[in-house]
């Protein structure tokens, strides 16, 4: 029987209202951003911090959480923005810092602030990411009708610090629009270790296509706690790419909710972890509409004493009808002291679905396998990185842009090689 201690949640970090109002002030905010930055401290204050007790939070304990001090000055970063297209500009794409697009654009972010809903487990670090969100805020905007043909880059890059991460990046992309948007995220190691409360919201409407690809390099000393949203339209596309190769605890929610008919929804994530890295990644995937489809890939490779955890849950809503969905999650495990845990969860609410299912494995490495590439005069680590590569080649060759799938290989390096050179090896 578990103890009253064992269920008792853990003390919320310390934020009031101060601290929240000095922080709108200090960025130079309208009083309606501030509103909705209080709404977010009152929903907080409200929702107490995991127990560990829930299925989402079990594998993954709270007691050591940084205790980050939002009082003190928002941590910096120093974030490049790569150039929008000439013609996407002049079609009205908005991408900036969000203080900037608050500034230029107020009417546009405020028709598209979040609500603050979401899936449950993952309330209390969304309500504090909207009250305490600062440095590294992205806005990206694309109207009707209009096609962004290249991708957008931006790169975020905390100091070293002890200070907390905190950031969201809106993605609005209108009917029939299309966008590809490249988010790397990487930070210097600090003196302690430090909070990163990351936000994503991503709303397609009718007939929109859109990309994201988060590249996740935090130094060792940081805790990921982040989420993120994808509302699809009627007919929209999603093609979302998780690279999680950093940070010494992540802790990802990732929550899809088709609203229309036909959407078509891919979620997809590469793992690579080493030293004591654990990586949990919940996913909920609500699957509604007329032939809709939502499939989720991850996969991962782990070494030394890497761990990595996946819960994930399909829930077909009984609304819908002749839907497909799937959830698949493969584990590598290169070293004895790896582990990995896949949790698949199917909430099937309807007699009318075209398909749904689940598979989940993890293992080591085929030593067949290894001894053939080993033959062709290898050495162990290079035949390893050989085989992790091709593990990681259904998600890469599901990413449409040559230039971001090099972005993607070389965030991959330290753990699959450059691959000209491994390449020329084998050759």
């Amino acid at each position: 029987m578990a103890s009253a201690t064992a269920l008792a949640p853990l003390a919320q970090l310390p934020l009031d209202r101060t601290t929240v109002e000095r922080l709108g002030h200090t960025r130079g905010e309208p009083d309606w951003l501030l509103a909705d930055r209080l709404a977010s401290l009152e929903r907080y204050a409200a929702t107490p911090l995991p127990t560990g007790q829930e299925e989402e939070w079990r594998r993954f304990p709270l007691a050591d959480l940084p205790q980050a001090d939002f009082s003190a000055p928002a941590a910096e970063a120093p974030s490049e923005y790569g150039s929008v297209p000439l013609g996407a500009s002049r079609n009205g794409v908005v991408f900036s810092k969000w203080i900037d697009a608050v500034r230029e654009h107020p009417d546009l972010v405020r028709a598209h602030l979040p609500d603050g809903s979401g899936m449950e487990s993952h309330a209390a670090f969304r309500a504090l990411n909207g009250a305490t969100y600062g440095h590294g805020s992205t806005f990206l905007h694309v109207p009707s009708g209009v096609s962004v043909e290249l991708p957008l880059y931006v790169h975020k890059r905390w100091t070293a610090s002890a200070r907390p991460i905190a950031f969201r990046t809106v993605v609005v992309a209108e009917p029939g629009s299309s966008v590809t948007l490249v988010e790397e995220v990487s930070s210097e190691a600090g003196p302690a270790p430090r909070l990163a409360i990351p936000g994503l919201e991503v709303s397609l409407g009718a007939g929109a296509n859109v990309r994201f690809v988060r590249i996740q390099r935090f130094s060792e000393d940081v805790w990921d706690i982040g989420y993120q949203r994808y509302r699809s339209g009627r007919d929209s596309e999603i093609g979302s790419f998780n690279v999680l190769v950093g940070s010494g605890r992540s802790k990802v929610g990732v929550e899809s909710v088709i609203l229309g008919d036909g959407a078509v929804v891919k979620l997809n994530g590469l793992v690579a972890a080493g030293a004591r890295q654990r990586i949990d990644v919940n996913s909920l995937q609500v699957v509604d509409g007329k032939a809709s489809t939502s499939d989720l890939l991850y996969l991962s490779a782990l070494y030394e004493s890497a761990k990595a955890i996946f819960y994930g849950v399909i829930r077909v809503e009984p609304t819908s009808s002749g839907t497909g969905s799937y959830q698949e999650c493969r584990n590598m495990l290169l070293s004895d002291h790896a582990g990995a845990d896949p949790i698949p969860v199917l909430e099937i609410l309807t007699n009318d679905v075209a398909r749904c299912g689940h598979g989940a494995t993890a293992g080591a490495l085929d030593d067949e396998l290894l001894f053939y590439i080993r033959s062709r005069g290898l050495d162990r680590r290079t035949a390893e990185q050989l085989l992790v590569r091709g593990f990681f080649q259904r998600v890469i060759n599901g990413i449409p842009d040559v230039q971001v799938r090099a972005r993607v290989l070389e965030a991959l390096v330290p753990r699959i090689g450059r691959v000209a050179e491994l390449e020329a090896q084998v050759a």
